[in-house]
């Protein structure tokens, strides 16, 4: 599951063709990895008052530019589950392509940190989730779906 939280001004991302945009971009990068379910992709939009976000000593609201702060957490792949060297890589290109459009074209100041957790503490409607490529996650990608597998239920 990438979760993408996006910490921004008020005055950004204030209509939903432009949230739409940048969650589009941030499917198309998940998408062309060519292995995980739409549906494990959650991304929140958190507008932050003026006065409530600061970078360095000054509030956010007051610098010259927009800044974003995005964190992401994996759940559903790590870089481990690529060669070596390869994964963080991918990643950090991945995640800079997705926030092509929405952010660096538009001249504002971002950062984004992503941080990787095990799998093995997470459920999606009830369901341990499949392995990680596996047949199974073949399955519920081209279905869109949670659906029952085998190993999907604790052991009673």
């Amino acid at each position: 599951m990438p979760l993408w939280n996006i910490y921004h001004p008020s005055t950004t991302f204030t209509t939903p063709p432009e949230k739409d945009l940048f969650v589009a971009d941030i499917l198309a990068y998940y998408h062309s990895q060519g292995t995980l379910p739409a549906f494990y992709v959650v991304v929140n939009f958190h507008p932050m008052p003026a006065g409530t976000m600061y970078r360095g000593s000054t509030p956010v609201s007051e610098q010259e530019t927009p800044f974003i702060r995005i964190t992401i957490s994996h759940l559903a792949a790590s870089r481990r589950d690529f060669p070596e060297g390869v994964g963080a890589a991918r990643m950090r290109r991945g995640v800079d392509e997705a926030c092509r459009r929405s952010i660096v074209e538009k001249g504002w100041g971002w950062e984004y940190h992503v941080m990787e957790d095990e799998r093995d503490l997470w459920k999606i409607d009830g369901v341990i989730p499949p392995p990680f490529r596996g047949e199974v996650e073949r399955k519920w990608r081209e279905e869109d779906k949670v659906s029952e597998w085998e190993g999907g239920r604790e052991a009673a």
